[in-house]
């Protein structure tokens, strides 16, 4: 996305001054080991397990997850009528596989609205009781979701650019894939400030500042991955900004086909300040043998974050690079 500066309101937003400034979001993707996605109607409240319809039953299911060790990221999807069903409601729960993978894991089902509650519960303790609700299960697993955050409510910046992206992905795109591609307008995952943002699930790849022409090369992947390095947050199955900024420069080297690989990344060493750290990508090549890539990767001097809609300065957001990239094997 191109950002012109002029002295307009609007360049006081979080995403257009962090474009302006040139923050790089390469490190900043959440990391979610398990994602919980329900279909709830808008509006939206700006927190939003806080909306008077959502499901009670679904906040307490998550706070038992995060008591018992297993968080779990919400995102709430706003019912489609190309996708969704009276009086049902989709849930979706995309699980990090052990390592290494190359997607998350998804269960689908589309049961009764007032069902929601329970299902999710069963599926989140792992209980028995999710074969009760096997005739509700959708196999979905050769579709690709799309989830574009439109959370306005949150923040200015998702509604402002999120909604146009959302559109323009949901009008010229998943109609020419054939069932094979949904688009989803979701509540708030983080980074707004990198507005319009996007997960690519299950595969987990989290895309930011998106454009027109960048979403042809997202969708289509038919240009060099490199020319997205800048729209790149990172990859959600990984658990620090280390390993996802150099799993992104092991990403453009090795190109689309990269996203098939069965990938794990670990941290090797980390410096006493926390400036720098050794990192180690174990993969899989295309003959299927182990390949494993070094890197160093650095904390470079941070920029300014400011909050919307006031421009308010709001601390500094960490900037990495990548010094040294090796392939041993």
């Amino acid at each position: 996305m191109t950002i012109t500066r002029s002295a307009r309101p609007s360049d006081r937003l979080c995403s257009v001054f962090s474009a302006a400034h040139g923050e790089d979001p390469g490190g900043s993707a959440p990391s979610w080991k398990r994602c919980l996605v329900i279909e709830l109607p808008k509006p939206w409240d700006s927190e939003v397990a806080e909306t008077r319809h959502f499901p009670s039953r679904v906040s307490e299911a998550l706070d038992k997850a995060e008591e018992g060790g297993l968080p779990t990221k919400l995102l709430c999807a706003a019912p489609d009528a190309g996708y969704s069903e009276e009086g049902h409601s989709r849930v979706i729960l995309y699980s990090r596989p052990d390592l290494p993978f190359a997607s998350f894991h998804k269960d689908e089902f589309m049961p009764p609205t007032e069902e929601v509650g329970p299902l999710v519960e069963a599926l989140l303790e792992g209980s028995p009781a999710v074969r009760t609700f096997e005739r509700y299960r959708e196999e979905r697993g050769n579709v690709r979701d799309l989830m574009v955050c439109t959370h306005g409510t949150h923040d200015v910046c998702c509604g402002t650019f999120g909604v146009p992206i959302y559109e323009a992905l949901r009008s010229n795109y998943a109609p020419e894939q054939k069932g094979r591609l949904r688009v989803w307008q979701v509540s708030h995952f983080g980074g707004h400030r990198f507005a319009p943002n996007v997960v690519d699930l299950p595969e987990g790849r989290n895309w930011v500042r998106l454009g027109p022409d960048e979403l042809d090369s997202v969708v289509h992947r038919n240009r060099p991955v490199s020319a997205l390095r800048r729209h790149y947050r990172g990859w959600v199955g990984l658990d620090s900004p280390y390993e996802q900024v150099a799993e992104r420069e092991v990403f453009m080297r090795e190109g689309w086909d990269w996203t098939g690989r069965q990938v794990s990344a670990q941290l090797v060493k980390v410096a006493d300040d926390q400036r720098q750290a050794e990192v180690r990508i174990d993969f899989t090549d295309q003959e299927g043998s182990p390949c494993v890539y070094e890197a160093t990767v650095e904390m470079a001097d941070s920029v300014t974050r400011v909050s919307c809609p006031n421009g308010e300065e709001t601390g500094g957001a960490s900037q990495y690079t990548v010094s040294r990239l090796v392939r041993v094997s």
